[in-house]
C-alpha cells in the first residue's frame, strides 16, 4: 500500500454557480446543481480523516470548490471549525484552500478568508475577453475586477488564474502589468475542451503555438523585468527544469494516487476536473477508506489514460510525466504537449543563458539546490 506524507482533498460542496462561464470545465456536467448536505460533508471529512492515517498522511489539504463556493459562505466557517478539530484529534494537520469567480467576495466574506484560508483567495479571472458571463450572457468581468480590488485594499491576498483566448491572445503585457500593478500572483491557462466532439473553431481556443508564444511573452516579460511581478507557476517551472521533478499536480505521475475530489451524493473522483460518470473511482458514502483502497478502481482508470510512447523519448518526461491525466483521460492525449514543449525549450534557453542547463540540480543537497536557484534568480537566499 502507497503511503503519503501529503494529500490533497477536493470538495465540490456545491455545483451550483451564479456563473455560466461557457469554458467552464463544468459546462457538461451531468450533476449540474447539486450540493452536499451537512451530513455529507461531515462523513467526507471522517472519511478523509481515516484515509489519512492509513496512508500515514500527516498533512492534509483540503480545497473547498464548487462551482461556486461563496454562495456557501455563511456554512463554510462551521464546516472548518469542525475539520480542524476533527483532524487535531489525530495530530494532523490541515489546511484549506478556495477558489472563486469573484463575483460574490464582497466585504462580508472578508472575516472567512482571513480566518479559515490565511487571508488569501484563488480567483478566476477572464481579463480582456468575453466568455466569463452570467446566465444572461452579460459579462461578469467588471464585477469580479471590481471585487478583487476591494478586496486587495482591505488586506486579502489574491492569487489568478487567467485564460488566454482568442480575444486576449495580444494583450500579454496588458495582463502581466494588471497583476504586477496589484502584486498578484497569476497563472495562465488554456480552455480545455470537455470532448471529441467540441470544434476548435470558437475564439475560445488559441492553438499550441499561439498558447506558446503567450507563455513565452508573459515569461520574457518577467525574466527581463528588473522588479518583476510575482509569478510563483514561473518559479516552480524553472526549479523543476532544474531539478528534474515535477512541482505540480499536471505533471507528477502518481496524481490520482494523492489526490482526490468529493462530489455531492459521494462520488469521488481523482481530482476536481473529473466529473463524467465514468471516471467515478469510489463513493465515501458507501465504502470505508479500507475499501476504497482495496479496489483496483484508480488502476483501472489510469489504465485508460495511458502515458504515450513517445513522451518516453522526450527530455521533459522527468518534469512532464506524460502531462495531465485528466487530458489523456479525456482526450487520449496530452493537450498541453506541444505547447508545453515549445514553452519549455525557451525557459531552458533562458536557463543556459544563466550558466545553468537541463537537470542541473537532480541529486543536489538542498542547501546547494537552494543557493544555485536563488542565484540563477537573482535574489537573496
Amino acid at each position: 500500500m502507497s503511503t503519503f506524507r501529503n494529500i490533497y482533498v477536493t470538495f465540490k460542496v456545491t455545483l451550483k454557480c451564479n456563473l455560466a462561464c461557457q469554458y467552464c470545465y463544468g459546462r457538461d456536467n451531468h450533476a449540474q446543481g447539486a450540493e452536499m448536505t451537512d451530513e455529507e460533508i461531515r462523513r467526507g471529512l471522517q472519511f478523509v480523516r481515516k484515509y489519512s492515517i492509513i496512508v500515514g498522511a500527516r498533512h492534509v489539504t483540503i480545497c473547498w470548490h464548487g462551482g461556486e463556493p461563496l454562495l456557501l459562505a455563511k456554512k463554510l466557517p462551521g464546516i472548518i471549525q469542525y475539520a480542524n478539530e476533527l483532524f487535531a484529534e489525530d495530530g494532523i494537520h490541515v489546511s484549506h484552500g478556495t477558489q472563486t469567480n469573484a463575483t460574490l467576495l464582497t466585504p462580508d466574506t472578508y472575516d472567512l478568508i482571513r480566518t479559515c484560508f490565511d487571508g488569501f483567495i484563488g480567483v478566476s479571472v477572464d481579463l480582456f475577453s468575453k466568455y466569463r458571463t452570467y446566465a444572461n450572457g452579460k459579462d461578469s468581468t467588471e464585477v469580479a475586477v471590481r471585487n478583487i480590488d476591494k478586496a486587495l485594499s482591505a488586506g486579502i491576498k489574491c492569487g489568478a488564474i487567467n485564460l488566454i483566448t482568442k480575444d486576449n491572445l495580444y494583450r500579454i503585457d496588458d495582463i502581466y502589468d494588471f497583476y504586477k500593478e496589484r502584486k498578484m500572483n497569476v497563472r495562465l491557462s488554456r480552455v480545455f475542451p470537455i470532448n471529441h466532439e467540441e470544434t476548435f473553431s470558437s475564439p475560445m481556443y488559441v492553438s499550441d503555438e499561439e498558447y506558446a508564444e503567450a507563455m513565452i511573452r508573459f515569461f520574457d516579460r518577467w525574466s527581463s523585468d528588473p522588479q518583476p511581478a510575482d509569478n510563483t507557476d514561473i518559479v516552480k517551472l524553472i526549479a523543476d527544469l532544474l531539478l528534474g521533478e515535477p512541482s505540480l499536480c499536471l505533471r507528477e505521475d502518481n496524481c490520482h494516487k494523492r489526490y482526490m475530489a468529493f462530489s455531492p451524493g459521494g462520488e469521488i473522483f481523482s481530482c476536481a476536473e473529473f466529473d463524467v460518470p465514468e471516471s467515478v473511482i469510489g463513493n465515501f458514502l458507501e465504502q470505508t477508506p479500507e475499501e476504497f483502497l482495496r479496489s483496483d478502481a484508480r488502476e483501472k482508470i489510469a489504465s485508460l489514460a495511458p502515458v504515450p510512447e513517445e513522451c518516453h523519448y522526450c527530455r521533459f518526461e522527468p518534469t512532464c510525466h506524460g502531462g495531465c491525466f485528466r487530458e489523456r483521460f479525456m482526450l487520449g492525449y496530452p493537450y498541453r504537449c506541444k505547447s508545453n514543449i515549445i514553452y519549455w525549450n525557451h525557459v531552458v534557453e533562458w536557463i543556459e543563458s544563466k550558466g545553468g542547463f537541463l537537470y542541473m540540480l537532480k541529486g543536489k543537497s538542498v542547501e546547494e539546490k537552494k543557493k544555485l536557484i536563488s542565484r540563477m534568480l537573482n535574489r537573496s537566499e
